[in-house]
Protein backbone atom coordinates (compact mmCIF):
# COMPACT_ATOMS: atom_id res chain seq x y z
CA UNK A 1 0.00 0.00 0.00
CA UNK A 2 2.97 2.29 0.93
CA UNK A 3 1.40 5.30 -1.95
CA UNK A 4 4.60 6.61 -1.52
CA UNK A 5 5.32 6.43 2.24
CA UNK A 6 1.85 7.76 2.67
CA UNK A 7 2.99 10.83 0.27
CA UNK A 8 5.81 11.20 2.69
CA UNK A 9 3.93 11.32 5.72
CA UNK A 10 1.59 13.59 3.96
CA UNK A 11 3.73 16.59 3.94
CA UNK A 12 4.55 15.80 7.88
CA UNK A 13 1.08 15.59 9.04
CA UNK A 14 -0.62 18.22 7.05
CA UNK A 15 1.82 21.25 5.95
CA UNK A 16 0.37 23.57 5.10
CA UNK A 17 -41.29 30.35 -19.14
CA UNK A 18 -40.19 33.64 -18.83
CA UNK A 19 -36.93 31.69 -19.22
CA UNK A 20 -37.91 31.10 -23.07
CA UNK A 21 -38.92 34.46 -23.86
CA UNK A 22 -35.43 35.49 -22.46
CA UNK A 23 -33.72 32.76 -24.10
CA UNK A 24 -35.53 33.76 -27.66
CA UNK A 25 -34.69 37.27 -26.81
CA UNK A 26 -30.56 36.85 -26.46
CA UNK A 27 -31.06 34.05 -29.35
CA UNK A 28 -29.49 31.36 -27.63
CA UNK A 29 -29.42 27.30 -27.94
CA UNK A 30 -30.13 24.84 -25.48
CA UNK A 31 -27.37 23.01 -24.37
CA UNK A 32 -26.55 18.90 -24.39
CA UNK A 33 -26.12 16.66 -21.96
CA UNK A 34 -23.19 13.97 -22.49
CA UNK A 35 -24.52 10.96 -19.82
CA UNK A 36 -24.00 7.36 -19.19
CA UNK A 37 -27.97 6.58 -18.43
CA UNK A 38 -30.77 3.77 -17.91
CA UNK A 39 -32.46 6.24 -19.42
CA UNK A 40 -31.14 7.56 -22.26
CA UNK A 41 -30.43 11.56 -22.01
CA UNK A 42 -33.38 13.87 -23.01
CA UNK A 43 -35.97 10.94 -22.12
CA UNK A 44 -37.57 11.98 -19.24
CA UNK A 45 -39.18 8.57 -18.86
CA UNK A 46 -42.43 7.10 -19.01
CA UNK A 47 -45.53 7.60 -16.67
CA UNK A 48 -43.93 6.03 -13.05
CA UNK A 49 -40.84 5.03 -14.67
CA UNK A 50 -37.93 5.16 -12.11
CA UNK A 51 -34.80 6.94 -13.82
CA UNK A 52 -31.53 5.87 -12.99
CA UNK A 53 -28.19 7.27 -14.10
CA UNK A 54 -24.49 7.70 -13.65
CA UNK A 55 -22.65 10.99 -12.65
CA UNK A 56 -19.24 9.94 -14.84
CA UNK A 57 -18.14 13.90 -14.20
CA UNK A 58 -18.37 16.55 -11.55
CA UNK A 59 -21.65 18.26 -11.34
CA UNK A 60 -22.96 15.40 -12.95
CA UNK A 61 -23.23 16.35 -16.51
CA UNK A 62 -21.06 18.21 -19.10
CA UNK A 63 -22.90 21.78 -18.43
CA UNK A 64 -21.95 20.98 -14.80
CA UNK A 65 -25.44 21.66 -13.59
CA UNK A 66 -24.97 19.70 -10.31
CA UNK A 67 -28.48 17.93 -11.49
CA UNK A 68 -29.72 14.87 -10.90
CA UNK A 69 -32.59 13.41 -13.40
CA UNK A 70 -32.76 10.81 -10.34
CA UNK A 71 -35.56 11.48 -7.21
CA UNK A 72 -33.84 10.53 -4.42
CA UNK A 73 -36.29 11.43 -1.55
CA UNK A 74 -35.08 12.04 2.41
CA UNK A 75 -34.55 10.33 4.89
CA UNK A 76 -31.54 8.60 3.76
CA UNK A 77 -30.05 6.10 5.87
CA UNK A 78 -25.88 5.19 5.46
CA UNK A 79 -25.54 2.01 3.85
CA UNK A 80 -21.64 2.10 3.99
CA UNK A 81 -18.34 3.61 4.67
CA UNK A 82 -14.75 3.32 3.63
CA UNK A 83 -11.71 5.12 4.93
CA UNK A 84 -8.23 6.08 3.16
CA UNK A 85 -6.21 3.47 4.99
CA UNK A 86 -3.17 4.94 6.78
CA UNK A 87 -0.06 3.26 9.00
CA UNK A 88 -0.88 2.98 13.41
CA UNK A 89 -0.70 6.61 15.04
CA UNK A 90 -1.38 8.53 11.61
CA UNK A 91 -4.17 10.70 11.04
CA UNK A 92 -6.26 10.40 7.79
CA UNK A 93 -5.65 13.04 5.08
CA UNK A 94 -8.99 14.62 4.29
CA UNK A 95 -10.65 14.41 0.79
CA UNK A 96 -10.65 17.49 -1.42
CA UNK A 97 -11.35 15.41 -4.24
CA UNK A 98 -15.02 15.24 -5.36
CA UNK A 99 -16.12 11.74 -6.34
CA UNK A 100 -17.37 10.22 -9.17
CA UNK A 101 -19.69 7.67 -10.21
CA UNK A 102 -20.48 5.47 -13.43
CA UNK A 103 -21.60 1.82 -13.25
CA UNK A 104 -22.47 1.04 -10.28
CA UNK A 105 -18.18 2.47 -9.45
CA UNK A 106 -17.21 5.22 -7.16
CA UNK A 107 -14.19 6.79 -8.61
CA UNK A 108 -12.05 9.27 -6.14
CA UNK A 109 -8.52 10.33 -5.64
CA UNK A 110 -6.73 10.92 -2.23
CA UNK A 111 -4.31 13.98 -1.08
CA UNK A 112 -1.64 10.48 -0.24
CA UNK A 113 -1.69 9.98 -4.24
CA UNK A 114 -3.95 6.91 -4.36
CA UNK A 115 -6.74 6.98 -6.95
CA UNK A 116 -9.42 4.42 -5.94
CA UNK A 117 -12.63 2.87 -7.25
CA UNK A 118 -15.02 1.46 -4.93
CA UNK A 119 -18.39 -0.89 -5.00
CA UNK A 120 -21.25 1.90 -4.79
CA UNK A 121 -22.86 -0.91 -3.22
CA UNK A 122 -21.20 -1.88 -0.09
CA UNK A 123 -17.99 0.94 -0.36
CA UNK A 124 -15.40 -2.06 -0.84
CA UNK A 125 -12.24 -1.33 -2.53
CA UNK A 126 -12.30 -2.67 -6.27
CA UNK A 127 -8.52 -1.32 -7.12
CA UNK A 128 -6.57 1.34 -6.32
CA UNK A 129 -3.72 3.12 -8.63
CA UNK A 130 -0.75 4.68 -7.40
CA UNK A 131 -0.49 8.53 -8.91
CA UNK A 132 2.65 10.73 -8.95
CA UNK A 133 1.26 13.51 -7.06
CA UNK A 134 -1.56 14.31 -4.64
CA UNK A 135 -5.27 13.76 -6.12
CA UNK A 136 -7.70 16.58 -5.07
CA UNK A 137 -9.68 16.97 -8.10
CA UNK A 138 -12.19 14.73 -9.37
CA UNK A 139 -12.46 12.65 -12.21
CA UNK A 140 -13.89 11.71 -15.09
CA UNK A 141 -15.57 8.54 -16.87
CA UNK A 142 -16.06 7.80 -20.57
CA UNK A 143 -16.47 4.11 -22.38
CA UNK A 144 -15.02 2.41 -19.85
CA UNK A 145 -12.16 4.81 -19.00
CA UNK A 146 -11.45 7.07 -16.12
CA UNK A 147 -9.80 10.18 -16.38
CA UNK A 148 -7.99 12.42 -13.79
CA UNK A 149 -5.35 14.59 -13.22
CA UNK A 150 -2.69 14.94 -10.05
CA UNK A 151 -0.58 18.07 -8.38
CA UNK A 152 2.44 17.15 -10.35
CA UNK A 153 0.50 18.16 -13.14
CA UNK A 154 0.20 14.50 -14.44
CA UNK A 155 -3.45 13.03 -16.40
CA UNK A 156 -4.42 9.86 -16.12
CA UNK A 157 -6.23 7.72 -18.29
CA UNK A 158 -7.48 4.03 -16.62
CA UNK A 159 -8.85 0.94 -17.37
CA UNK A 160 -12.83 1.33 -15.02
CA UNK A 161 -12.51 -2.01 -14.57
CA UNK A 162 -9.13 -2.87 -13.91
CA UNK A 163 -7.42 0.45 -13.09
CA UNK A 164 -4.65 -0.29 -15.24
CA UNK A 165 -3.34 2.56 -16.90
CA UNK A 166 -3.91 3.27 -20.67
CA UNK A 167 -1.92 6.53 -21.10
CA UNK A 168 -0.80 9.50 -19.12
CA UNK A 169 0.10 13.47 -20.38
CA UNK A 170 2.28 15.64 -18.38
CA UNK A 171 1.31 19.28 -18.33
CA UNK A 172 3.89 22.05 -16.86
CA UNK A 173 1.62 23.14 -13.53
CA UNK A 174 -0.50 21.07 -11.15
CA UNK A 175 -4.29 20.24 -11.37
CA UNK A 176 -6.69 21.35 -9.27
CA UNK A 177 -9.37 21.26 -11.84
CA UNK A 178 -11.53 18.14 -13.30
CA UNK A 179 -11.94 16.81 -16.63
CA UNK A 180 -14.89 17.43 -18.70
CA UNK A 181 -15.74 14.99 -21.97
CA UNK A 182 -17.16 15.57 -25.29
CA UNK A 183 -18.38 13.32 -28.06
CA UNK A 184 -17.58 13.95 -31.08
CA UNK A 185 -17.60 12.29 -34.72
CA UNK A 186 -14.05 10.74 -34.48
CA UNK A 187 -13.99 10.11 -30.95
CA UNK A 188 -13.94 11.47 -27.67
CA UNK A 189 -12.09 14.92 -26.61
CA UNK A 190 -10.88 15.25 -22.72
CA UNK A 191 -10.69 18.70 -21.74
CA UNK A 192 -8.46 19.81 -18.59
CA UNK A 193 -6.98 23.25 -17.19
CA UNK A 194 -3.59 23.24 -15.47
CA UNK A 195 -1.81 25.85 -13.26
CA UNK A 196 0.14 26.47 -16.38
CA UNK A 197 -2.26 28.69 -17.56
CA UNK A 198 -3.00 26.34 -20.57
CA UNK A 199 -7.15 24.45 -21.40
CA UNK A 200 -5.60 21.02 -22.84
CA UNK A 201 -7.75 19.16 -25.31
CA UNK A 202 -7.03 15.70 -25.24
CA UNK A 203 -7.68 12.80 -27.42
CA UNK A 204 -9.57 10.27 -25.02
CA UNK A 205 -7.81 6.94 -26.79
CA UNK A 206 -4.61 8.28 -26.85
CA UNK A 207 -3.71 11.57 -24.78
CA UNK A 208 -2.59 13.50 -27.66
CA UNK A 209 -2.47 17.19 -27.51
CA UNK A 210 -5.45 18.20 -30.12
CA UNK A 211 -6.50 21.83 -28.56
CA UNK A 212 -4.57 24.00 -26.36
CA UNK A 213 -5.83 27.79 -25.15
CA UNK A 214 -3.55 29.75 -23.37
CA UNK A 215 -5.27 31.98 -20.64
CA UNK A 216 -3.05 34.84 -18.23
CA UNK A 217 -2.92 32.53 -15.04
CA UNK A 218 -4.14 29.34 -13.43
CA UNK A 219 -6.93 27.60 -14.05
CA UNK A 220 -8.51 25.56 -11.27
CA UNK A 221 -11.94 25.21 -12.47
CA UNK A 222 -13.60 22.33 -14.47
CA UNK A 223 -14.71 23.69 -17.85
CA UNK A 224 -18.03 23.50 -18.81
CA UNK A 225 -19.57 22.15 -22.29
CA UNK A 226 -21.56 24.04 -24.23
CA UNK A 227 -23.54 21.99 -26.82
CA UNK A 228 -24.81 24.50 -29.65
CA UNK A 229 -26.19 24.57 -33.24
CA UNK A 230 -23.26 26.83 -33.96
CA UNK A 231 -20.50 24.40 -32.57
CA UNK A 232 -19.33 23.22 -29.37
CA UNK A 233 -17.60 25.36 -26.82
CA UNK A 234 -15.61 25.41 -23.86
CA UNK A 235 -16.57 27.47 -21.17
CA UNK A 236 -14.68 27.94 -17.91
CA UNK A 237 -13.60 31.43 -15.01
CA UNK A 238 -10.22 31.52 -14.43
CA UNK A 239 -7.91 32.84 -11.98
CA UNK A 240 -7.20 35.57 -14.55
CA UNK A 241 -10.65 37.37 -14.07
CA UNK A 242 -11.98 36.51 -17.18
CA UNK A 243 -14.61 34.11 -18.26
CA UNK A 244 -13.46 32.15 -21.31
CA UNK A 245 -15.82 30.78 -24.23
CA UNK A 246 -13.48 28.52 -26.74
CA UNK A 247 -14.14 26.93 -29.69
CA UNK A 248 -13.95 22.97 -28.47
CA UNK A 249 -12.41 22.33 -31.71
CA UNK A 250 -10.13 24.79 -31.56
CA UNK A 251 -10.49 26.81 -34.38
CA UNK A 252 -12.61 30.02 -34.86
CA UNK A 253 -12.07 33.28 -32.46
CA UNK A 254 -12.74 32.34 -28.79
CA UNK A 255 -14.28 35.18 -26.75
CA UNK A 256 -13.00 36.68 -23.08
CA UNK A 257 -15.82 38.37 -20.68
CA UNK A 258 -14.36 40.39 -17.88
CA UNK A 259 -14.99 39.15 -14.40
CA UNK A 260 -13.12 41.25 -12.57
CA UNK A 261 -12.03 38.69 -9.99
CA UNK A 262 -10.60 34.96 -9.92
CA UNK A 263 -12.76 32.40 -10.28
CA UNK A 264 -12.25 29.32 -7.89
CA UNK A 265 -15.14 26.91 -9.18
CA UNK A 266 -16.43 25.82 -11.94
CA UNK A 267 -19.33 27.65 -13.22
CA UNK A 268 -22.63 25.85 -14.71
CA UNK A 269 -23.87 26.44 -18.35
CA UNK A 270 -27.73 25.73 -19.23
CA UNK A 271 -29.70 26.94 -22.30
CA UNK A 272 -27.24 29.04 -23.44
CA UNK A 273 -26.32 30.95 -19.92
CA UNK A 274 -23.43 30.56 -17.77
CA UNK A 275 -23.89 30.89 -14.37
CA UNK A 276 -20.66 32.36 -12.56
CA UNK A 277 -20.31 32.78 -8.77
CA UNK A 278 -16.87 34.35 -8.40
CA UNK A 279 -14.20 34.99 -5.51
CA UNK A 280 -15.13 38.92 -5.40
CA UNK A 281 -18.79 37.75 -4.25
CA UNK A 282 -20.62 38.44 -7.61
CA UNK A 283 -23.32 36.08 -9.25
CA UNK A 284 -23.47 36.59 -12.52
CA UNK A 285 -25.72 34.90 -15.63
CA UNK A 286 -23.92 35.26 -18.36
CA UNK A 287 -24.72 34.72 -22.39
CA UNK A 288 -22.03 32.59 -23.70
CA UNK A 289 -23.14 33.80 -27.66
CA UNK A 290 -22.97 37.70 -26.64
CA UNK A 291 -20.26 37.85 -23.77
CA UNK A 292 -24.24 39.97 -22.37
CA UNK A 293 -24.80 39.96 -18.56
CA UNK A 294 -27.96 39.16 -17.68
CA UNK A 295 -28.34 39.77 -14.63
CA UNK A 296 -26.17 40.26 -11.37
CA UNK A 297 -25.65 40.03 -7.83
CA UNK A 298 -23.52 41.57 -5.63
CA UNK A 299 -22.88 39.18 -2.14
CA UNK A 300 -19.57 40.10 -0.88
CA UNK A 301 -18.60 36.72 -0.31
CA UNK A 302 -15.49 34.33 -1.40
CA UNK A 303 -17.59 31.66 -3.28
CA UNK A 304 -15.69 28.11 -3.14
CA UNK A 305 -18.56 26.30 -3.32
CA UNK A 306 -20.41 25.44 -7.69
CA UNK A 307 -23.25 26.27 -8.38
CA UNK A 308 -26.63 24.00 -9.23
CA UNK A 309 -28.93 24.93 -11.68
CA UNK A 310 -32.22 23.75 -12.15
CA UNK A 311 -35.25 24.55 -14.80
CA UNK A 312 -36.51 27.54 -12.78
CA UNK A 313 -33.66 28.35 -10.12
CA UNK A 314 -30.26 28.87 -9.48
CA UNK A 315 -29.15 27.08 -6.30
CA UNK A 316 -25.46 28.64 -4.94
CA UNK A 317 -23.90 27.61 -1.79
CA UNK A 318 -21.92 30.07 0.57
CA UNK A 319 -19.18 30.76 3.12
CA UNK A 320 -21.96 33.19 4.84
CA UNK A 321 -23.51 29.80 6.04
CA UNK A 322 -26.29 30.22 3.72
CA UNK A 323 -27.69 28.12 0.48
CA UNK A 324 -29.80 30.35 -1.64
CA UNK A 325 -32.30 30.16 -4.00
CA UNK A 326 -32.35 32.57 -7.49
CA UNK A 327 -34.75 33.41 -9.51
CA UNK A 328 -32.52 31.97 -12.92
CA UNK A 329 -34.37 34.49 -15.10
CA UNK A 330 -34.68 37.64 -13.29
CA UNK A 331 -31.45 36.68 -10.53
CA UNK A 332 -33.76 37.52 -7.58
CA UNK A 333 -33.35 35.99 -4.44
CA UNK A 334 -36.29 33.44 -3.78
CA UNK A 335 -35.21 31.74 -0.27
CA UNK A 336 -32.44 31.13 1.59
CA UNK A 337 -31.41 27.93 4.01
CA UNK A 338 -28.95 28.76 7.06
CA UNK A 339 -26.92 26.38 7.97
CA UNK A 340 -24.49 26.59 11.14
CA UNK A 341 -21.01 27.01 8.96
CA UNK A 342 -19.88 27.43 5.83
CA UNK A 343 -21.38 26.02 2.95
CA UNK A 344 -17.65 25.08 0.89
CA UNK A 345 -19.68 21.86 -0.58
CA UNK A 346 -21.40 22.01 -4.26
CA UNK A 347 -25.01 21.60 -3.94
CA UNK A 348 -26.76 18.80 -5.56
CA UNK A 349 -30.22 19.28 -7.34
CA UNK A 350 -32.54 16.07 -7.44
CA UNK A 351 -36.27 16.29 -8.15
CA UNK A 352 -37.30 18.76 -5.91
CA UNK A 353 -34.39 17.70 -3.50
CA UNK A 354 -31.27 19.84 -2.61
CA UNK A 355 -28.21 17.86 -0.96
CA UNK A 356 -26.20 20.02 0.74
CA UNK A 357 -23.00 19.66 2.85
CA UNK A 358 -21.74 21.45 5.61
CA UNK A 359 -18.35 22.78 6.97
CA UNK A 360 -20.44 21.96 10.01
CA UNK A 361 -19.88 17.91 9.76
CA UNK A 362 -23.94 17.68 8.34
CA UNK A 363 -25.35 16.33 5.72
CA UNK A 364 -29.10 18.61 4.45
CA UNK A 365 -31.95 18.05 2.55
CA UNK A 366 -33.71 20.99 1.74
CA UNK A 367 -36.44 21.49 -0.13
CA UNK A 368 -35.72 22.94 -3.65
CA UNK A 369 -38.96 24.99 -3.86
CA UNK A 370 -39.00 27.17 -0.31
CA UNK A 371 -35.60 26.34 1.24
CA UNK A 372 -37.06 24.06 4.24
CA UNK A 373 -35.31 21.54 5.89
CA UNK A 374 -36.24 18.08 5.20
CA UNK A 375 -33.36 15.82 6.53
CA UNK A 376 -30.27 16.16 7.84
CA UNK A 377 -27.76 13.67 9.10
CA UNK A 378 -24.67 14.19 11.46
CA UNK A 379 -21.21 12.98 9.98
CA UNK A 380 -19.43 14.70 12.38
CA UNK A 381 -16.33 15.99 10.08
CA UNK A 382 -16.04 19.09 8.02
CA UNK A 383 -17.60 18.35 4.13
CA UNK A 384 -15.34 20.54 1.42
CA UNK A 385 -15.90 17.87 -1.37
CA UNK A 386 -18.94 17.60 -3.43
CA UNK A 387 -21.99 15.06 -3.28
CA UNK A 388 -22.46 12.67 -5.98
CA UNK A 389 -25.52 10.77 -6.77
CA UNK A 390 -25.69 7.56 -8.97
CA UNK A 391 -28.56 4.60 -9.25
CA UNK A 392 -30.14 5.22 -5.48
CA UNK A 393 -27.19 5.67 -3.79
CA UNK A 394 -25.53 9.35 -2.39
CA UNK A 395 -21.69 9.45 -1.91
CA UNK A 396 -20.05 12.20 0.42
CA UNK A 397 -16.38 12.39 1.23
CA UNK A 398 -15.47 13.93 4.34
CA UNK A 399 -12.59 16.17 5.74
CA UNK A 400 -11.99 12.91 8.44
CA UNK A 401 -10.76 10.64 4.91
CA UNK A 402 -14.06 8.70 5.00
CA UNK A 403 -16.00 8.19 1.86
CA UNK A 404 -19.88 7.68 2.85
CA UNK A 405 -22.52 6.52 0.74
CA UNK A 406 -26.07 7.11 1.63
CA UNK A 407 -29.68 5.76 0.26
CA UNK A 408 -33.08 4.88 0.57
Amino acid sequence: MDYKRMRRDFHAEFAPAALLSLLAGFGLLVTGCNQDETVEAGDSGAAGETVMEDWPLFRGNAGMHGESREELVPPLELAWSWEIPVDEGKRRPPFEASPVIANGVVFVGTQLGAFVALSAEDGSLLWEFEAEGSVTAPGAVRAGTVFFGDNYGFVYALDAETGEEKWRFETEGKIEGGVNVLEVDDGGRVFIGSHDYFLYGLDAETGEVLTKHETANYIVATPAIAETEGGDFIVFGGCDGLLHVISASGEGASREVEIGSYVANTSAVRDGICYVADNGGDIRAIDIASGEVAWETKTGLEFLASPAVGRERLFVAGPDKRLVAYDRVTGEEEWAFLARRSLDSSPVLSGGVLYQAGMDGRLYAIDAADGSELWQFEIGAQIKASPALSRGVLVVCGEDGVVYGFRK
